[in-house]
């Protein structure tokens, strides 16, 4: 049973201060993902899924590779095998929906579905975490939710398969979250590096059966996408290691305000009213949040 209270019971001007960082370090992370999802969306149309995927993961794992030794890994792995080897699987999976979505939908859209997330990451925190949530995250965070769904109205597109794999994806993702948060004593490269060596191996698999040479300006555009996604995977990690997975699932909605910015600046695409009454929606949802944390903190 789920206990309901405005303060966690234990809670200090420390633990505050930590959930601040961690609030900070998540929103850094919803950044650095907007303009790799963006490039992610090209690389997903013009090249095979799985090639996409080869350049991504190939470059992530050669920059994470010097802050994650082997023996390192396999003694954080060994600790607790069952867990490291479902974050990894949900991982992959979720990463292989996400482009595939992509291919067949607008980034806004893909965005939309996998912003189910935070609410079901509230719930498996509530459920599998024992973080007790407080009425202030759960209001915050269907309020955050509520604002997606003015923002980005369901359309007929919510019953094609791309909106299914996303849902799915979204799904995976949030169990991915919960499992970082309960792994949060891991070090971050070992988190990180998993993950990524794991696709980089699924993803080479595919290259004999789908391949499109890329030019150079391709390549690194492609190579691109893995360091920034690298970038976001190593903070969202780190947030998840300084804060509840319940403290942060509000400030996920910030996402779709990143992907209104890049469709205007890439695309022209003006944000109409209920977009904006949306975000703003969201953006008071995350600022409650916030501004509650920063009171305990004081």
């Amino acid at each position: 049973m789920v206990t309901i209270s405005e303060h966690p019971a234990g809670s200090t001007a420390v633990d505050a201060r930590m959930r601040l960082r961690g609030v900070a370090v998540l929103l850094l992370s919803t950044a650095v993902f907007a303009c790799s999802n963006a490039l992610a969306k090209w690389s997903a149309e013009a090249f095979p899924i799985g090639e996409a995927l080869l350049f991504r993961c190939a470059v992530a794992v050669a920059l994470i590779a010097p802050f994650a030794r082997p023996t390192a890994m396999a003694r954080a792995l060994s600790a607790n095998p069952v867990l490291h080897l479902l974050r990894i699987a949900f991982s992959a999976g979720e990463v292989g929906c996400f482009y595939w979505a992509l291919a067949s939908l607008q980034l806004v859209d893909v965005t939309t579905f996998y912003l189910a997330a935070p609410i079901l990451l509230t719930v498996i925190a509530a459920l599998t975490l024992n973080e007790r949530i407080g009425r202030a995250r759960w209001l915050a965070t269907l309020a955050g939710f509520a604002g997606v769904l003015i923002a980005l109205r369901p359309t007929s597109a919510a019953v094609s398969l791309p909106a299914l794999i996303a849902l799915v994806g979204s799904t995976m993702y949030s169990i991915v979250l919960a499992a970082t948060r309960r792994l949060h004593q891991t070090p971050k490269g070992v988190l990180v590096a998993s993950q990524f060596i794991v696709l980089l191996a699924a993803s080479a698999a595919t290259v004999p059966f789908a391949w499109i040479t890329p030019t150079p300006a391709q390549a690194l555009a492609l190579g691109l996408v893995g360091a920034l996604s690298m970038l976001g995977n190593v903070a969202v990690v780190r947030a998840f290691q300084l804060a509840p997975a319940s403290a942060l699932a509000p400030f996920q909605y910030v996402s779709i305000l990143w992907s209104a910015l890049f469709g205007y600046a890439a695309f022209a695409d003006v944000p109409d009213g209920a977009t904006l009454l949306g975000a703003a929606i969201i953006i008071g949802a995350g600022l409650f949040i916030l501004l509650r944390e920063r009171r305990l903190a004081e």
